[in-house]
């Protein structure tokens, strides 16, 4: 990774408060430039100890499940920025629960925070990307490259986002910009204890098993990413790109796989 590649650079991160967002704003603080931190929370975002005398942070208020905050970040940016490098389009929300007993509002929630919300905002800043030929990193997941039994909403939501952006890439070839889809493992992240269960109420799951990575291990590869406009669909590890490439194969196979490992997510009850 360059890492005079930042300096200088105008740099929008959503869900920028914690996890993700906040490792992605907390390695970014210590070079020279300018970032626009988003997030439902942002007021509680703190200044890190190793930020560079000449960053400059802007905090913005945003909720991307409600179309008229999203509109009023939109305005807010185009006020305070003149271009924009980087969009970290990272902000998303989870669900979990059978097809047969999620409800309409959890799918509604979920497309509102990972779908609608997320386009919104993209095709409000895409004119000062452009400018710049800027880079859209996207944070996903492998539930977006398949329907994953138990997460139902949110793969669909996931999914959606990918097809659009993946139009967005080849309808703006001419213009240099990158748009790039990051699926992301397993991560030390308040994800499931933020998310919805099947009737909307907020989750209550202890993290997945095994390993996991660290938000500041996945925001060095989204840092690397945003500055690789070749980059398209990124997977990190062995069962992402397992994933990856038998849905093409041999989608029967993983289904049997998917089954019997995800089994005690989605079980009748």
């Amino acid at each position: 990774m360059k890492k005079d590649f930042w300096n200088d650079r105008v740099v929008v991160i959503t869900g920028a408060s914690s996890g993700i967002g906040k490792a992605l704003y907390e390695e970014l603080a210590i070079f020279p430039c300018e970032l626009v931190l988003l997030a439902r929370r942002a007021a509680e975002i703190e200044e890190p100890k190793n930020k560079h005398e000449r960053t400059i942070i802007h905090l913005v208020t945003c909720d991307l499940s409600d179309s008229t905050s999203v509109m009023d970040a939109i305005e807010w940016i185009q006020k305070k920025v003149t271009k924009i490098d980087v969009l970290f389009n990272n902000a998303g929300i989870t669900a979990h629960g059978r097809f047969d007993s999620l409800s309409m509002d959890v799918y509604r929630k979920t497309f509102a925070t990972n779908f609608f919300g997320p386009i919104q905002l993209v095709r409000g800043l895409l004119p000062l990307l452009l400018l710049t030929k800027g880079n859209i990193v996207t944070t996903s997941t492998v539930s977006a490259l398949y329907g994953v039994p138990g997460r139902a909403a949110y793969s669909a939501s996931k999914s959606a986002l990918h097809a659009a952006l993946e139009s967005l890439r080849i309808e703006t070839l001419e213009s240099g910009l990158g748009v790039s889809l990051v699926c992301v493992p397993y991560t030390d992240t308040a994800l499931r204890t933020s998310g919805l269960d099947a009737s909307g109420e907020i989750l209550s799951e202890a993290p997945a098993k095994g390993k996991r990575k660290t938000a500041s291990e996945v925001a060095h590869v989204l840092m690397s990413v945003a500055q690789n406009k070749e980059a398209r669909l990124v997977t990190f590890n062995l069962s992402g790109k397992f994933l990856e490439w038998m849905r093409f194969f041999s989608p029967k196979f993983l289904e049997k796989i998917l089954y019997k490992k995800l089994y005690e997510d989605f079980k009748p009850h």
